[in-house]
C-alpha cells in the first residue's frame, strides 16, 4: 500500500480563517491595551504651562525687617525722628504679626556704651507701641572696632516674591500655532499681586473675622422693631441721572 506522506488524516482539519481573523485581532488590541497603559504611566508634562500661575508662581520666602538707630559717640537721647521710625517700625511688626525683635547693640565699637545707654531707651520706646517684654530680645554684635556703628532692629518676616524674570520671550509669538498663552503672559500681574501684599501669609490662610461692631447691631435691630428704615437715606434723585437735553 502507497501512503501519501503529504496527505493529512482524516479528521484533523486546518483553522479555519475566521478563527485566524479573530485571533488576530485579539493579537492587536492586547497590544494597542498595553501600549496606551504605557503611554498613561509615562506621561509627558509640557514644560511650559498654559496656566500663568504655575509658570509664575507666588513663593513665600524668609526675610527679615531691620532698620537702624543711628547712635553718636556723644548722643544721650533718642530723636523725635528716630522715635517716630521707632514707632513706624513696630506697628509694622504687629500688622505682620511676627514673634519676637532683635535689639543689637554694637559691640568693639567706639560708641560701645553709649549704644548700649541708648539701647534701653529702643526697648522702652518698644515697649510703649504695645511689644511685650517677652518679644524683645537683646543681643550684641561684632562691630569691628567702628566709630559710631548703630543700633539694629529686627524681626523675621515672611516675603512674597517671584523667582521668574519677566521681559522673557523664548519663543516666536507670531509663528506660534498653538492658542496657547505666551511665556512672558502673566508675570508682572503676578509680580504685582506679590509686591502688593500686605500680609504674604492671607495667600496661605485667611484670617479671622474681627469683633462685631455690637452699637452698630443694637442700632440697626432697634430699628427693625419699629419700623424705620435700616437702610442709608438717599443723597437726591437726579443723583445718577442722565441730563434732559432740550432743543
Amino acid at each position: 500500500m502507497i501512503v501519501n506522506r503529504n496527505e493529512k488524516p482524516k479528521g484533523l482539519t486546518e483553522p479555519s480563517q475566521s478563527r485566524r481573523k479573530v485571533a488576530s485581532r485579539a493579537l492587536i488590541l492586547s497590544v494597542a491595551a498595553l501600549a496606551l497603559v504605557g503611554c498613561k504611566k509615562h506621561a509627558i508634562r509640557d514644560a511650559n504651562p498654559d496656566d500663568y500661575r504655575l509658570r509664575h508662581p507666588i513663593t513665600l520666602q524668609q526675610s527679615a525687617a531691620t532698620i537702624d538707630i543711628p547712635v553718636g559717640l556723644h548722643s544721650e537721647n533718642l530723636t523725635p525722628s528716630n522715635i517716630s521710625a521707632i514707632h513706624a517700625y513696630a506697628r509694622n511688626f504687629h500688622i505682620e504679626r511676627a514673634a519676637v525683635i532683635q535689639v543689637m547693640v554694637p559691640s568693639g565699637s567706639q560708641n560701645e556704651s553709649t549704644a548700649g545707654y541708648m539701647s534701653q531707651q529702643v526697648r522702652s520706646e518698644l515697649l510703649r507701641t504695645g511689644v511685650k517684654s517677652s518679644q524683645i530680645d537683646v543681643i550684641t554684635y561684632s562691630a569691628g572696632g567702628g566709630i559710631e556703628s548703630p543700633i539694629r532692629l529686627a524681626y523675621p518676616k515672611v516675603a512674597a516674591k517671584v523667582a521668574s524674570e519677566c521681559g522673557l520671550w523664548p519663543q516666536d509669538v507670531a509663528n506660534k500655532a498653538v492658542n496657547r498663552s505666551y511665556h512672558n503672559f502673566g508675570c508682572a500681574t503676578q509680580k504685582n499681586l506679590a509686591a502688593a501684599l500686605v500680609n504674604p501669609q492671607d495667600l496661605i490662610q485667611p484670617r479671622g473675622w474681627e469683633p462685631r461692631d455690637s452699637k452698630r447691631r443694637s442700632t440697626q435691630t432697634e430699628k427693625y422693631r419699629t419700623g424705620e428704615p435700616t437702610w442709608s437715606e438717599e443723597l437726591g434723585g437726579n443723583i445718577g441721572s442722565s441730563s434732559e437735553i432740550k432743543q
